[in-house]
């Protein structure tokens, strides 16, 4: 594969993977579900009920973590947080849920709320997901709970048929390299290379599952064309950059938002430092979302409970940064920008 016909695929793939994560952003990649409709408590006891995550994207699910908020209700989970949940794969915590001998006997509606975040190359969210939950508060019980066995499960029907689909395109794969060594046959390359993105796609839609689609795509377009992706070390201004920010004449303040499980964070963050040392006039705060979630939400970096970062705002214009691709180039065009 020559470099134009080789950058050609790479732009093609890159194209698709752009769209698809516009798309699957801010979207559950977790679903959860609880064994028990409806739960009873006896007042000074308790009862565990089972929490059921299945991830069922290609994005790891991380710090995943249940919350309860009820007035004489404690939660205890068993474990406490996951904090990495592969792709497609199946974990269960259990809930151990007490009650004081203040609670008022009777059953009341009420939300258990789960917290996780995920990465998208560059950007990461982080979401908050609720899932209704009938508690009904009885008499006290001499009756002790035994907390069950929790294992992760693999959900082994579609292990094997996604196995047996990845090992036939490979078979495929390799067999169009042979026959472009031997033979000079380079259209078959190409039209496995298509056909095996294509089924991945294709695979799927017909679950329902866009994010699975485009991170098949992903998987197919890093291996055979050899994108690797991007690793962020410490920024570095272009003199053109530099000219830019030294040439701005009015007083600007930016906020960048961050967060302690962003893997792109830091790399934002350094960029503004960069930028602040080269003129007087720039200044900036480092706010943590999880400790400034009401700035956080006002400046539309949390929306409906999804949070994006890395995000830098610049405060008298409204204009927002997300991600740090290209960063020094938008960074510029914010600052640059008229008030």
């Amino acid at each position: 594969m020559n470099r134009r016909n080789r950058r050609a695929l790479a732009l093609a793939c890159l194209s698709v993977l752009a769209v698809g994560v516009v798309a699957v952003g801010q979207e559950a990649i977790l679903t959860f579900s609880l064994d028990e409709a409806q739960i009873t408590v006896p007042q000074s006891g308790e009862a565990i009920v089972m929490l059921r995550i299945e991830n069922v994207s290609v994005y790891q699910g991380d710090d995943i973590e249940p919350i309860l908020e009820i007035e004489g209700i404690a939660l205890r989970a068993e474990p406490q947080e996951i904090e990495t949940l592969q792709p497609f794969d199946v974990a269960t915590i259990a809930l151990r849920l007490s009650a004081t001998d203040q609670v008022p006997l009777g059953t009341s509606s009420h939300v258990l709320s789960i917290l996780y975040s995920y990465c998208i190359g560059e950007l990461c969210f982080q979401l908050s997901e609720e899932i209704p939950l009938a508690l009904t508060v009885g008499p006290p019980s001499e009756v002790s709970v035994e907390l069950p066995v929790v294992l992760p499960v693999e959900p082994r029907s579609l292990f094997w048929f996604r196995l047996g689909g990845l090992g036939l395109g490979i078979l495929l794969l390799v067999a169009a390299i042979v026959a472009r060594r031997a033979f000079s046959v380079t259209w078959l390359l190409y039209a496995v290379l298509i056909l095996f993105v294509l089924g991945g796609l294709a695979y799927g839609v017909v679950l329902n599952q866009h994010e699975q689609a485009q991170g098949i795509g992903a998987v197919l377009c890093t291996s055979c064309v050899g994108i690797e992706e991007a690793q962020h070390g410490d920024p570095e201004l272009t003199s053109a950059g530099i000219a830019a920010i030294e040439g701005i004449e009015r007083e600007i303040e930016l906020l960048v938002f961050y967060a302690e499980w962003c893997h792109a964070c830091p790399f934002a963050k350094a960029m503004v430092e960069e930028a602040a040392m080269h003129s007087p006039r720039i200044t900036f705060r480092l706010l943590d979302v999880e400790k400034e979630p009401d700035l956080a939400e006002r400046s539309g970096v949390i929306r409906s409970g999804r949070t994006v970062v890395p995000a830098i705002l610049r405060v008298d214009t409204g204009e927002v940064v997300f991600g740090v691709e290209d960063l020094e180039r938008r960074l510029v065009d914010i600052l640059k920008g008229e008030a």
